[in-house]
């Protein structure tokens, strides 16, 4: 991305945020809402939005869709407050890295290593750069 895309992230990002927080928490069952990414494209005509949900008492796919009802309202709020030639169409997707870090923590810890091999390897480790 060039730095004015960045940019332009960026304050689509905080603008939202504030929203979020502010301006659509009529919308209930959602819990916080919290922007995690915006990727925006070079002509600036398109942003995706990466969504968190905390505390969501429904499915993310709900929640989304009830997002995405508001996205006529949510460009309103952002080009009120952002000054931009053209606001970005906005598309809300769901973010799960969060939830993909977990399952891959929980896999990493599963995994036994036997204390008996690790002595070994590092013993023949040091034999060799003795005998060199």
């Amino acid at each position: 991305m060039s730095i004015r895309t960045e940019k332009v992230a960026g304050e689509i990002k905080n603008k939202l945020n504030t929203a979020m927080s502010r301006d659509l928490s009529e919308i209930s069952g959602l819990g916080l809402v919290t922007i995690s990414k915006v990727l925006i494209t070079p002509d600036l005509k398109t942003a995706k939005i990466y969504l968190t949900f905390l505390g969501n008492t429904e499915p993310v796919d709900v929640c989304l869709e009830r997002i995405n009802a508001k996205k006529k309202h949510i460009r309103f709020l952002l080009a009120k407050h952002i000054v931009l030639r053209y606001m970005p169409d906005i598309d809300f997707y769901y973010d799960d890295t969060v939830e993909y870090a977990d399952k891959i923590q929980k896999l990493l810890n599963t995994i036994v290593i036997p204390k008996d091999e690790e002595p070994e390897k590092s013993k023949d480790v040091n034999s060799d750069k003795s005998k060199n």
